[in-house]
């Protein structure tokens, strides 16, 4: 990847092609940096893919400050609040079992039974997103999350009935006290 004479590197710009959202237990172990990092990595037996995403359906991320910063008496000083948006949005294609535990925090019994508590739940999910993009970088994400809305689109008759899901990731150890663990790996 190489910028023109101006500093721009069209070879830069992420054009995503293929990608998944794999899933675990909240509390299972992170990939290191190491093993996230390498381009033939594979997801550890824990975790589970959520399977088909909708074609306009890919990762949304906010990763924003909320709330007013403190602010000192003396004048010009003040450090963020520390509290954060940082949610990732995804539609997933399929509804099955998997996109049920994660928009409901229940897996169906035996006769494929859930109940449904709109309030929703607690479950907290070890999330790991992987993007492909046409230039052959990946991008990777891990958090650890809580799901805070399910959206079930509404029924059209030859159309995908997806299922909008939102993941809030909270501040964790393993990340330093951060949100959020990204890699980066660029084609070799």
């Amino acid at each position: 990847m190489v910028a023109d004479v101006l500093g721009n590197d069209i070879t830069a710009v992420g054009i995503p092609i293929s990608g998944f959202l794999g899933y675990a237990p909240g509390g299972t172990v992170f990939p290191t940096p190491a093993a996230g990092g390498a381009s033939d990595f594979q997801l550890p037996a824990a975790f589970k893919k959520a399977g088909l995403i909708t074609e306009d359906g890919g990762f949304e991320w906010t990763l924003e400050a909320d709330g007013d910063p403190l602010v000192f008496f003396q004048e010009g000083y003040s450090i963020p609040s520390g509290l954060a948006n940082a949610d990732c949005v995804v539609k997933l294609a399929q509804y099955d079992a998997a996109v049920r535990q994660l928009a409901w925090g229940k897996e169906p019994d035996a006769n494929g039974f859930i109940t449904i508590d709109a309030g929703g739940h607690a479950t907290e999910f070890v999330t790991f997103t992987e993007e492909i993009f046409k230039n052959g970088v990946i991008r990777r994400r891990i958090a650890e999350c809580t799901v805070t809305s399910a959206k079930v689109d509404k029924s059209e008759r030859g159309s995908v009935n997806g299922t909008e899901l939102t993941f809030h990731a909270k501040r964790m150890p393993a990340l330093g006290n951060e949100h959020i663990g990204e890699w980066l790996i660029l084609p070799e």
